[in-house]
């Protein structure tokens, strides 16, 4: 069974990391759990940041959640947890309870210091960045990451990518490949 992760709203963003974290997911690499708030959260920052328009952001969110419908956690299933959360934002205790109530391995994050690691480990949930979560899982499963990126970079045509080999996670970042 592939591991269950919850990707963090930022995380989405540059959608090199975004596809490679989708694609991992169609490949049965891993499965990405998402919830209704983070695709709101997402559509409404990325619109807010200028990085699309408000119906392309709108497209990419309801793509997600057609082809992953599977791996939506529904706020019913998470809701009671949002209060036990640690933190500030509403938006990261959401996301928190999400991953929690879903059995998440890992909630991937740029921003670390916003999920405190040692609560959320204490109910089975590590916190790591990108990087480090994309180079472990290479580590685990390399054949299997490797041929999910290759097949990034092939269908790839505006610009078309060519050749993303070597993989080495320690001198290539791997969110940085397609």
């Amino acid at each position: 069974m592939a591991a269950r992760v919850f990707v963090d709203t930022k995380v989405l963003f540059p959608f090199s990391v975004m596809d490679v974290m989708l694609a991992l997911t169609e490949d049965s690499v891993h499965d990405i759990v998402w919830s209704e708030r983070l695709l709101a959260e997402w559509e409404r920052v990325i619109v807010r940041e200028g990085r699309r328009s408000a119906e392309s952001a709108a497209a990419v969110a309801q793509a997600v959640r057609r082809f992953f419908a599977d791996c939506e956690i529904p706020a019913a299933a998470y809701g009671h947890l949002v209060d036990e959360m640690s933190g500030d934002d509403p938006d990261d205790r959401h996301h928190a309870a999400a991953a929690v109530a879903a059995g998440a391995e890992a909630l991937i994050t740029w921003n670390l210091a916003d999920f405190p690691a040692g609560d959320l480990a204490e109910r089975g949930v590590r916190v790591a960045d990108p990087d480090s979560y994309l180079c472990g899982l290479y580590d685990e499963l390399p054949h299997e990451v490797v041929e999910t990126v290759v097949r990034l970079a092939r269908e790839k045509r505006n610009p078309p990518v060519g050749a993303v080999w070597p993989l080495t996670c320690g001198y290539v970042r791997l969110s940085t490949l397609v």
